[in-house]
């Protein structure tokens, strides 16, 4: 299967917010719903479908830095998910790649940051694998931060 990343458009919208998640991750996990209201609201947000080949299979949020933000050259990935159908064959680790390489080519990209609820041991264990290293616990959100750089990525490929 052939994975993509697309805009969420009308056209797509009602398969990005059906997309549903495993129940037990679903703690771990705003909406996709919620995600899309949040980023039509947020200029720095950027969302993106998942496709397997011509099928939505997954969502994508992350945030760019902004002017005057304390880390230049930050960004953050909010949120990131694959079907429940789907999941276990390698399209998280692959659209992740996608959207590393997009944030990878702003040339004043610093760090890429993450955050997961510090027991979700299988996302720990998925973003190490990319090179993720854990830096903290976010005193605003209780989750585990972890970051990497351009260069401390491993790709796949």
């Amino acid at each position: 299967m052939k994975i993509s990343l697309r805009a969420v458009t009308l056209e797509n919208l009602d398969d990005v917010v059906d997309l549903r998640l495993l129940d037990h991750q679903r703690e771990y996990l705003a909406s996709n719903s919620y995600s899309i209201a949040e980023a039509s609201l947020n200029p720095t947000l950027r969302t993106h479908a998942i496709y397997g080949d011509e099928r939505v299979i997954g969502f994508v949020l992350y945030c760019t830095p902004e002017e005057g933000d304390s880390e230049p050259g930050a960004y953050g990935i909010w949120r990131l998910m694959v079907d429940a159908q789907v999941q276990g064959r390698g399209y998280g680790r692959q659209a992740l790649e996608l959207v590393l390489r997009e944030i990878c080519s702003d040339a004043g990209v610093r760090n890429i940051h993450i955050c997961y609820k510090p027991d979700n041991d299988a996302a720990k264990r998925f973003y190490a694998s990319l090179g993720f290293e854990e830096v903290g616990i976010e005193a605003e959100t209780g989750e585990m931060d972890a970051v990497v750089t351009p260069l401390t990525i491993r790709w796949s490929r």
